[in-house]
């Protein structure tokens, strides 16, 4: 199957599973199937596999399966077992989701900086696989984009045993030229010709503000070629933990997904932006050379103190770096 939707997968704030449930919505609203949960600070996918979450917690996740089921759209659960040693946590880990009604997981080893061997990796990938043949599972490499392959001599040494090894039918997840790609589209992929089209899953990070960027990328999806993502079996975009302004990604991502003549204009002002601000949205498309005269920092100004919504209250940080901006 197609697996078209989302990431909760970034470093930072953690949503509610309130916030989860109306993403939910968003997604299917747009015809879209898939949310990941890989938050980085749950530390119960993580560095504590081996801890179970709370009972409370458990009864929240319970019902936001049962919310995703009427909304025709698949959870899937990132586990990163980080620490060799925890092979029968992991199993354990997957055995809880699975028994709650979670049939996709990925095995993330992600943003590792010591100790990692690929072909422990693809072991603790092989063992779990083994162990639970009905159940669906892909990969993320440690170098999982290809800034990184050059970062030392470990990274290109792991590339190298990833590329000649990894099991050519197994799906994995890569990020592109870089780890916040701002172009998508099969360049992004052309360190990997050894592998199909469909075995390379798309983990798009274009909108992730984790980083602490000075502005936010925001656009109506110009850093994809259609005819790339139509290719894919597997698309995720990771979201920000900006509730209000991950429910506008979604809107966009489904209205270029499907095509739709909803413009980008009408989709900002559908969520609050101000009119005034849709007149510099490009302020934000990471391609704008960003060059600010008096009088256009002038207006942000003016912009931040008479705009009343939620969603500046999440934007004001990037608003006033604009204001400021040299």
């Amino acid at each position: 199957m197609k697996r078209i939707g989302i990431v909760e997968g970034y470093y930072g704030k953690m949503l509610t599973f309130e916030d989860r449930k109306k993403i939910l919505s968003s997604l299917s609203d747009n015809s879209l199937n898939f949310y990941m949960y890989a938050p980085k600070e749950d530390p119960f996918l993580r560095s504590h596999i081996d801890i179970d979450h709370t009972e409370n917690w458990l009864r929240e996740f319970d019902d936001f399966i049962a919310y995703s089921q009427k909304m025709n759209v698949d959870v899937g659960i990132g586990l990163a077992p980080i620490y060799k040693n925890k092979i029968e946590a992991l199993k354990s880990k997957i055995n809880n989701f699975s028994s709650r009604g979670v049939k996709f997981f990925s095995i993330l080893f992600d943003d590792i900086e010591e100790n990692f061997s690929f072909f422990e990796q693809i072991e603790t990938y092989r063992v779990i696989k083994d162990e639970f043949p009905n159940l669906y599972f892909d990969f993320c490499p440690t170098v999982y984009a290809a800034e990184l392959i050059d970062k030392d001599l470990a990274h290109q040494e792991y590339f190298k045993e990833f590329n000649d090894s990894f099991p050519k039918n197994e799906v994995f997840f890569w990020t592109g030229k870089k780890v916040i790609s701002e172009k998508m589209d099969s360049s992004s992929q052309e360190l990997l010709q050894d592998f199909s089209n469909t075995s390379i899953a798309i983990w798009d990070n274009y909108f992730t503000v984790d980083s602490c960027p000075k502005k936010f990328n925001l656009s109506f999806f110009e850093h994809l070629e259609y005819e790339f993502i139509s290719s894919k079996d597997c698309y995720l975009v990771n979201l920000t933990g900006l509730p209000r302004t991950d429910s506008l990604i979604i809107d966009i991502f489904g209205s270029f997904y499907a095509q739709k003549e909803t413009s980008y204009q009408e989709i900002l002002l559908k969520h609050g932006v101000d009119e005034r601000l849709i007149e510099q949205i490009d302020l934000f498309n990471p391609k704008v050379k960003v060059n600010l005269k008096k009088e256009d920092k002038d207006k942000i100004h003016k912009i931040m103190f008479t705009w009343f919504h939620p969603l500046k209250n999440e934007w004001y940080p990037y608003l006033h770096n604009l204001k400021n901006w040299e």
